[in-house]
């Protein structure tokens, strides 16, 4: 490929609109262009390096047993409410209506589709297991789309789903997809770690996430000390100190204070000049069976619904009219009044002369203490995700709990019953009894391989293309565009049988611009290897071999250029 035929618009400057490094670098090496917010145009370069990531994820999804299909990116919206999950994912789901009035989603994932397609073609344990993939366009209608590729409005994710008749079955497929992603994500040239996750709004059992760690990161992970034990900070346990709910706790020396138009923790704190440590939240969740708990944790803390989830399985955060018609006044419940079986995060009992909320619109108390925490049972424990001077243990010995952010590269779940149950997806055991089928769900951001890749590999200068994704993986810069030689050299190397037959893809730079310019675009693009042909060395018999990530240069008789090259591809990963 010649770059005076193809279409690589570089930019000298940064765009203001990127913050992250991959999306500065995506933009500046002609890779992508923005269309709108959370929208990209592919660019030649980037298509390149998206199909070869693509082709990476195809070959080891199929090795598996895999079979690849294309299913609908639009669904009706009776399918998701079908599921139960057309309220849970709420303002993330594009929706629209059709000319007939039918309400429809764009498909933000696939478990709803894929198990209506199943249960309509599964019938019999004699089909069973079988495993279903496609790489597809995704919609979903994010708030603050930000940082590039890694999250926008539509985005390509290879999703998979496995169907069976028992948890062992499973298991093995699980096992076996956990390793393929093993391999696709070293193929791709990624250092990546595998994480206990929780599976949310995907519901389930067993979940694991594939995440690598960078400043350009959304999600929050917490590493045991200097070990390879990594977990989310909604899952990361903590140390406690073993403290219990004292039996005479200091209590009524509370007023309270009208407090209108404050209810959030930073605008009470600020209000009351105190720190958001010394405020107290009062949170109600409510169980399957339409019963209700308490939650108080400190103000400058989240809770766990994971760690919640282990004490209280299928409970979710109630409603503001449930909330309202328990007696607590929404935005400003407190932890006393209605006797609630409650849970408190064990750093709530080294609270003192606190502020919570009153079970009033717009009013609060001050100065609360323990005692004035009324309820018919109280658990002590840890209900919170980790924060900063957290410790954890590894092996009974206390470590410190590093937190750094990363990026999700994939996602693998057991959905056990989840999806099969409310849709119905049955089949016929040798029995001839009816069972529902047992399924996992498999995923990959295809776009966020290629961001990551950058995060990952990239300088000053520009980006350092693992060689497996690369858009190219030798440029020939001809210095002299017009020097014969020079041009008979790189026709050569574009037909070399022996480079094809390695899957070296070259772009040969004959444009008519300065060295220093070709040069910087050089290092911008970050294809692996780069073979410089200029008048002097030519004149020598000779050519100069740059590797992109070392800067190590070599010069070669021509003779062996070819031999060369092979063997400084093989130095890249």
């Amino acid at each position: 490929m010649r770059w005076s035929q193809y279409l690589i618009p570089t930019l000298k400057e940064t765009p203001q609109e990127a913050l992250i490094k991959s999306h500065r670098l995506m933009l500046r090496a002609g890779m992508i262009r923005k269309l709108a917010s959370g929208t990209y145009s592919y660019l030649p370069l980037g298509l390149r390096s998206l199909q070869k990531a693509t082709a990476i994820v195809r070959e080891e999804m199929n090795r598996t047993g895999a079979m690849e299909l294309l299913l609908p990116a639009i669904h009706p919206a009776e399918l998701w409410k079908e599921s139960g999950r057309y309220e849970i994912l709420g303002e993330d789901m594009i929706h629209f209506e059709d000319r007939h009035g039918k309400k429809n989603v764009l498909g933000p994932t696939h478990e709803e589709v894929i198990t209506d397609l199943a249960r309509r073609e599964i019938h019999s344990y004699k089909q069973l297991p079988v495993t279903l993939y496609q790489i597809q366009t995704k919609f979903r209608d994010e708030m603050r789309p930000r940082s590039g590729v890694i999250r926008s409005r539509e985005f390509i994710m290879k999703d998979a789903y496995s169907f069976h008749t028992s948890n062992g079955s499973l298991d093995k497929t699980y096992d076996a997809m956990k390793e393929a992603y093993k391999k696709i994500f070293t193929r791709c040239g990624l250092d990546f770690h595998i994480v206990l996750a929780d599976p949310g709004a995907m519901g389930g059992s067993g979940s694991q996430e594939f995440i690598l760690f960078s400043d350009a990161g959304e999600d929050w992970m917490v590493q045991y000390g200097d070990g390879g034990k990594v977990m989310s900070v909604e899952m990361a346990a903590r140390k406690l100190k073993g403290l219990a709910f004292p039996d005479n706790a200091p209590e009524g020396k509370f007023k309270e204070e009208s407090t209108p138009g404050h209810s959030s923790v930073e605008s009470i704190a600020k209000f009351f000049n105190k720190s958001p440590k010394d405020i107290l939240k009062t949170m109600i969740y409510q169980r399957k069976d339409d019963t209700f708990f308490k939650v108080l944790i400190r103000g400058d803390h989240e809770v766990s619904e994971y760690k919640l989830r282990k004490v209280e399985p299928g409970c979710f955060m109630a409603s503001r009219e449930s909330i309202e018609k328990l007696g607590f006044a929404f935005g400003f419940s407190g932890p006393f009044g209605t006797k609630l079986k409650t849970y408190i995060d064990e750093d709530v009992l080294e609270m003192k002369d606190f502020v919570t909320g009153a079970n009033e619109h717009d009013r609060h108390r001050v100065n609360m203490n323990l005692g004035d925490i009324k309820s018919d049972e109280k658990q002590v424990g840890d209900f919170r995700h980790a924060a900063e001077g957290d410790m954890g243990e590894v092996d009974g010995k206390p470590v410190q709990l590093h937190f750094k952010t990363a990026i999700e590269l994939g996602h693998i779940f057991k959905l056990n019953l989840r999806y099969s149950v409310p849709l119905k997806a049955h089949y016929l055991d040798a029995a001839g009894k009816e069972n529902p089928m047992i399924m996992g769900c498999y995923g990959i951001g295809v776009n966020r391989i290629l961001a990551a890749a950058i995060e990952q590999h990239a300088d000053d200068r520009g980006i350092i293309w693992p060689k497996n994704i690369a858009p190219f993986q030798l440029e020939v810069i001809l210095m002299d565009p017009k020097d014969t030689q020079s041009q008979e050299i790189a026709e050569t190397l574009l037909s070399s049988e022996s480079l094809k037959a390695k899957g070296i893809d070259i772009l040969v730079d004959d444009r008519t611009e300065t060295a220093g310019f070709k040069f910087n675009d050089a290092d911008l693009l970050g294809i692996p290897l780069r073979v410089i042909l200029g008048s002097k060395n030519l004149k020598n018999g000779q050519a100069e071999i740059k590797l992109r990530k070392t800067g190590e240069m070599t010069l070669v008789p021509l003779a062996e250029l070819e031999s060369e090259i092979l063997k400084n591809i093989d130095k890249i990963a």
